[in-house]
């Protein structure tokens, strides 16, 4: 069996990389947003609704709220992950043009 090695260079397009965190960063907030909403309604339901009914409504809007802050707080750390790799392969991309440009400008590299 043969196997052909593969190419270790990485390709990734960084304006693309920076536009889904900003996204992401947008859904965390609208994901926090809903877990205030489903923990205000959760004592609404169990004000509104009689006995077992109303626990129960309460506790799946509670569970819920709950869920959707684990989400918004874990989206909100792969946004800020992925912005910050952008930006730490845009410095280091920076400081390599800069490198290259001072060795190749005359007299420059020795």
């Amino acid at each position: 069996m043969s196997s052909s090695a593969a190419d270790p260079t990485i390709s990734i397009q960084l304006d693309t990389v920076q536009a889904l965190a900003a996204e992401l960063a947008v859904l965390s907030s609208q994901l926090t947003d809903d877990a205030a909403l489903c923990r205000s309604g959760a004592a609404s339901l169990v004000e509104a609704l009689a006995r077992d009914a109303g626990w129960a409504a309460g506790s799946a809007a509670s569970t819920w709220a709950t869920l959707a802050g684990i989400v918004a707080d874990r989206t909100h750390v792969v946004a800020g992950t992925l912005a910050a790799a952008v930006a730490s392969y845009r410095t280091a991309d920076a400081e390599l043009a800069d490198g290259v440009q001072r060795a190749s400008a005359p007299g420059g590299g020795r």
